[in-house]
């Protein structure tokens, strides 16, 4: 079927749903996010994924993300499993080759198509000029079938054998979705940070009151922190600086140098702003240990470009 056979527009003139199933390179996907210093949690991509495809009366009956999930750091932050909380299904594709998430995809895309005549469009996110194949199979057995790319990187034939060419960044920034899982996530976390110090501060001055001989250990580590709880909270560790540094521009924390750890190593650690003045009457820490000026973007960057290299 020609391309021109098809009204992109279609989807936002016409009152009926039309039922999508959409197929992610995520290894592809992230790699070449990373070299931007971004990923998908922070972009919303899946909550923006569905908002976009409702607005173009599109219907999203199947989400399958494609990757190894033993990459560094998708492993630490148990990354498969974040994925599944948004209601995608996973298919990880181990260390079987460069290509070997290409061929899944095909296997996958072209029995689907087979064998349910209930999806009308096959969307491809990927970057890869191997899946050109695939997509002129699908437009030769008379589906709709459009591709996702990222930034000015992609293979143009991609474009050529497709019916529809989605920019990711335009359903990135146009598109509402609400407030975001790494929105939401964030508060838990600094509720979490608040409640805990809170309650660390409080059995010092308990110790404190009762004369009993007592040194404030209990900081907040940003290193450790982050090390410790990138798992619990399913979460990137760059990801996570980039939550420590929103909470740092938007004056929740301040950032302090204390003696940390076994061999007492000065390491930056946080502290609720609203506590600031508390720990300081208690001699907990000292307005000179305070940092002013920090920066979180050249420590992301850092973080991103080390995992790069795992990809």
């Amino acid at each position: 079927m020609r391309k021109e056979e098809y009204n992109t527009d279609i989807h936002k003139n016409n009152s009926t749903y039309y039922n999508v199933a959409i197929y992610i390179d995520y290894e592809n996907v992230t790699r070449i996010l990373l070299k931007q210093y971004r990923n998908v949690i922070r972009d919303g991509f899946f909550e923006k994924i569905r908002a976009w495809c409702n607005s173009q009366n599109r219907r999203v009956v199947k989400i399958a993300v494609y990757c190894n999930y033993d990459v560094k750091d998708l492993y630490e932050s148990h990354h498969q499993s974040l994925l599944q909380s948004y209601g995608v299904e996973t298919i990880h594709t181990s260390n079987q080759g460069k290509n070997f998430a290409d061929l899944k995809i095909s296997i996958d895309v072209l029995n689907e198509m087979y064998v349910n005549d209930n999806v009308d469009e096959f969307i491809i996110m990927s970057n890869d000029k191997d899946m050109t194949p695939l997509l002129n199979t699908v437009r030769a057995n008379k589906r709709k079938v459009s591709v996702i790319t990222i930034g000015e990187n992609y293979n143009k034939a991609l474009v050529e054998f497709a019916d529809e060419h989605i920019d990711y960044d335009t359903i990135i920034n146009n598109t509402n979705a609400g407030k975001l899982y790494i929105d939401e996530l964030a508060d838990k976390i600094f509720n979490g940070i608040q409640k805990i110090t809170s309650k660390n501060l409080e059995e010092f001055q308990c110790k404190k009151a009762n004369n009993q001989k007592s040194t404030f250990s209990k900081h907040y580590c940003i290193d450790y922190f982050i090390e410790s709880q990138s798992a619990y909270y399913q979460i990137m560790s760059y990801e996570f600086l980039n939550i420590i540094k929103n909470y740092w521009k938007e004056n929740k924390i301040i950032i302090y140098t204390a003696k940390y750890g076994k061999n007492k190593t000065d390491s930056l650690c946080l502290l609720p702003s609203s506590l600031e003045d508390i720990f300081i009457e208690n001699d907990i820490i000292d307005k000179s240990n305070i940092i002013t000026t920090y920066n979180f973007d050249l420590l992301i960057s850092k973080k991103y470009e080390n995992y790069l290299n795992n990809y």
